[in-house]
């Protein structure tokens, strides 16, 4: 799996750019503010219709302009594939080849992607952060992943809407879908991290010289018959307006040597955990699609003490197509290595920086 080439349109601070990639090691380097994670940020849409910066569309389109417009030409299983969205406040658009897809989503699984971020929240932010981490690690491989936790969404709406009325006559319904979609949701969650566990603490002892032991693990507020569950909470949850139990409220477990690393892990530490993890994910999803996933990493030399970062920069090459941003250029060279350098243009009409290496 890799990009040929991306077009930008009206995206962030590039009114019109095109890059040209490399199969392997993708340089961008230059000073910051300039768009170097922005580029980042247009494969990270195009893989996973959504931004990792952003909740919101509009902050991505180009001050000015009505809309922005992506395209990537990339390889997969030996076949050239086009790929584009375009984005506007009146139309979202999506093509892969000539199929018109009818949303976002339909983008997850045609460019399997890892993205490793400096504010990355996988230790330092909420449940929230790490459920997101598993749900989009998941939603990658399992078509099916995505249909039964927008159900479960769709159908605890209805029963939080139901139980804030105390409308107890129509809830049944809605718990029994919320029951068969939560069993599937937690069960592909908990084997996710069975098969994670043994790739993140390989990685996290080579990053980390064998100092400590990463243990992963599945926290529920429940773990039982959802639907059981559902029924004989109603009166109790009505009080509060909202369902109190189930995968939305459940949450991944990060220990190092058997305390948890969001209270007791020091900063290195923290950093050596989550890069352990993204490298695991790579190497799962690898094996879950057969292909080599995308690894984006935005900020290089940031997260990781000199130890880390040289141990770290000798795995690259293991990763198939990389992107690497940076301000100072990085200790790499050869055949495999190509670099852009973002330069400062006009405002009005910055293009793509020019490559050199």
């Amino acid at each position: 799996m890799s990009i040929k080439w991306l077009s930008i349109r009206q995206f962030r601070n590039y009114s019109e750019s095109r890059f040209d990639f490399g199969p392997a090691i993708n340089v961008i380097q230059g000073p910051n503010a300039l768009g170097k994670t922005s580029l980042l940020e247009a494969i990270h849409l195009l893989s996973l219709g959504r931004s990792f910066r952003t909740t919101r569309m509009n902050d991505m389109i180009h001050k000015g302009t009505e809309g922005f417009f992506l395209e990537a030409h990339f390889i997969s299983n030996e076949i050239e594939q086009r790929l584009a969205v375009s984005m506007s406040p009146r139309e979202r658009k999506v093509v892969h080849n000539h199929t018109l897809y009818p949303s976002l989503s339909s983008l997850i699984g045609l460019l399997p992607v890892i993205t490793m971020t400096p504010d990355d929240g996988l230790i330092k932010g909420g449940p929230d952060s790490r459920r997101k981490y598993l749900d989009l690690q998941i939603a990658q491989f399992d078509p099916l992943y995505i249909h039964y936790l927008t159900r479960y969404q769709r159908a605890m709406r209805h029963r939080n809407q139901l139980l804030r009325r105390k409308s107890f006559d129509a809830i049944g319904p809605w718990e029994q879908e919320m029951a068969r979609s939560a069993t599937y949701v937690v069960k592909r969650r908990k084997s996710l991290i069975h098969s994670l566990q043994t790739l993140a603490q390989d990685n996290h002892e080579r990053l980390s010289g064998g100092l400590g032991e990463l243990i992963l693990g599945y926290q529920s507020h429940f773990d039982g018959d959802f639907l059981t569950q559902y029924q004989k909470t109603r009166q109790k949850e009505a009080a509060v307006g909202y369902t109190t139990t189930g995968p939305h409220r459940d949450d991944l477990m990060i220990k190092i040597d058997d305390k948890e690393a969001r209270h007791f892990a020091s900063e290195g530490q923290k950093r050596t955990c989550v890069t352990a993890l993204r490298l695991a994910s790579w190497h799962l999803l690898k094996q879950q699609t057969g292909v080599d996933p995308l690894m984006l990493i935005d900020d290089f030399g940031v997260s990781l003490d000199e130890s880390r970062r040289q141990q770290f920069l000798e795995c690259l090459p293991e990763f198939g197509q990389v992107f690497i941003t940076c301000v100072d250029p990085l200790p790499l060279s050869g055949a495999g290595v190509k670099t852009f350098t973002i330069k400062k243009q006009d405002e009005q009409d910055r293009k793509a920086a020019g490559y050199t290496g």
